[in-house]
């Protein structure tokens, strides 16, 4: 539930912004409007706040299980330190192994820190942390930011579970379709997503073909499920460059902008 309750926060706050005022009361209405549309009980407070307990806890233990990983690795260096003195090929071995380990490990943890739990694809804490530093991006490159199209009809015509199959079908055709290095997909807000290029990707790839190419072949693919025999579905996009230092609001708004554009375009 707590991912769904910022999905609601995130849909009223993009439905307020542009109100010069906004009264208690209005925030109150739209989110209460958007929790009905996805289905989040919103009056039992007990169970949205076990809800948020339950996601606290899940950081604070992978935060936990990757200090202890950190704490480890220190140990097994010292030992592997004293190994290569004494020419211990051995202990050199099986400290090695651990540390391979450790590193598995490690990996794993930060998937599921940095994870999306529908989708599997970054989700906006990893966009955060690694592109972004005080709102402003720390390297150039572009953003697409993508929008599906007609998401609300899809979910109230065959249900949110077929919504959720719709958003995970997505994410697995734009990693396979857009599977190059370099290339990167986050989903910023429920059925809102971001592909960001960068270093080599800038390059080897004519991104406003690429991206163009793949609207095309998506809205011709089929998805198939125990409701429905045949559902297609597209997107609209909007790209744009950015630049080191660049604040991401005004990129975010700016792609939003041509988004929109090739929403209307499209229709």
């Amino acid at each position: 539930m707590s991912e769904k309750l910022r999905e609601v926060t995130y849909l009223t706050v993009k439905n307020l912004k542009n109100n010069d005022i906004v009264l208690p009361g209005d925030y109150s209405k739209t989110f209460a409007q958007f929790a009905k549309e996805l289905k989040v009980d919103i009056d039992n407070k007990n169970t949205i706040l076990q809800e948020l307990q339950y996601d606290t806890n899940i950081v604070d233990k992978i935060v936990k299980s990757t200090n202890e990983n950190l704490d480890n690795i220190k140990e097994s260096t010292k030992q592997a330190k004293v190994a290569i003195e004494n020419k211990d090929g051995e202990a050199l071995n099986s400290i090695t192994n651990e540390l391979s380990q450790m590193q598995k490990q490690i990996q794993f943890l930060q998937k599921e820190l940095f994870s999306d739990s529908l989708t599997s694809a970054y989700n906006r804490k990893w966009f955060m942390d690694y592109f972004l530093e005080n709102e402003s991006f720390k390297e150039s490159g572009k953003l697409c930011f993508i929008d599906l199209n007609k998401f609300k009809i899809i979910n109230d015509t065959y249900g949110h579970l077929l919504g959720d199959q719709v958003l995970k079908y997505l994410v697995k055709f734009l990693l396979n379709e857009l599977n190059h290095k370099g290339v990167d997909v986050v989903r910023y807000a429920g059925d809102e997503f971001m592909v960001l290029f960068t270093g080599d990707s800038l390059n080897s790839l004519d991104i406003n073909k690429t991206m163009k190419e793949t609207q095309e072949k998506l809205s011709k693919q089929k998805l198939k499920s125990a409701k429905v025999q045949s559902l297609q579905f597209s997107f609209s996009y909007g790209i744009v460059d950015f630049k080191k230092g660049d604040n991401i609001s005004n990129i975010l708004e700016q792609a939003d902008e041509l988004m929109y554009e090739n929403k209307q375009k499209n229709r």
